[in-house]
């Protein structure tokens, strides 16, 4: 009998025992809203950013919430300048400041959803860079060492503090994982109490099938990246960005 074989031949005699605590005897069958739904987030948009932003803040990153997308646009100004100021005074040489420092790795312009944010970051001096093709080695090279990142989502859940990224555009989710600094930028008209919720809206849209087809990839971010060693020791910004800050805004007014 090969190992395989034993291993399965175990798990088959332990399921097996009549006195082990589960599967639960005689349970009532599971309806079709538990079935679907692990997680749940009551209340309104307020009450569901609320929640997103607690559940963020728990796995290590940062949220505003705010009224108008006129305060999200002076937000994104802000943050990413904080952010170019925080790298420079961590530099420890005289010139700290190098060709690229005021570069941000960007979601395809015209989906952002803040009016006039391009233009004006370009007035601020920060130059926008939104990488075609990334198997150009040029390109790659080009993106290696910009700090920030800036994206909209495909949708945010509030239950978790997680969202989507990456589905349109070949190199959309670039954006979310390639910088030091990721800002997410949020409208509540994105924001949903679940994933449950916002895949039943989709396909009560009829567009489920489509998107997923269309998207070359769909990543679902809950905060900074995160790994630990054998003894437990965590370390952040691994495999993606070590910070991330999101910035929700009210665009549905109810």
């Amino acid at each position: 009998m090969s190992v395989r074989d034993t291993i399965l031949s175990r798990l088959k005699a332990t399921l097996n025992q009549p006195d082990l605590p589960f599967p639960p005897q005689d349970s009532d069958p599971l309806t079709q809203a538990e079935r679907m739904t692990v997680t749940h987030a009551p209340g309104d948009r307020w009450a569901q950013a609320e929640r997103f932003a607690q559940e963020l803040n728990a796995v290590k990153g940062s949220c505003e919430l705010l009224e108008t997308e006129t305060e999200a646009r002076l937000s994104i100004i802000s943050r990413l300048q904080l952010w170019q100021e925080e790298e420079q005074s961590a530099r420890k040489t005289a010139n700290a400041e190098r060709a690229g420092d005021w570069d941000v790795l960007c979601w395809p312009l015209h989906q952002l959803q803040i009016e006039s944010l391009p233009l004006i970051l370009k007035e601020m001096g920060f130059k926008l860079i939104e990488p075609t093709d990334l198997h150009d080695p040029e390109q790659r090279e080009r993106i290696r060492s910009i700090r920030a990142g800036i994206t909209t989502v495909e949708a945010a859940f509030a239950s978790t503090g997680s969202f989507v990224v990456g589905g349109r555009g070949a190199n959309a989710r670039a954006a979310s994982l390639t910088p030091f600094r990721h800002l997410v930028v949020i409208p509540f008209s994105k924001l949903f109490a679940t994933g449950e919720d916002w895949l039943a809206q989709m396909r009560f849209a009829g567009q489920l099938d489509a998107f997923v087809r269309q998207s070359r990839n769909l990543s679902i971010v809950t905060g900074p990246s995160k790994s630990a060693d054998l003894e437990g020791i965590l370390t952040m910004g691994v495999h993606g960005p070590k910070v991330v800050h999101a910035i929700l805004f009210d665009d549905v007014h109810e």
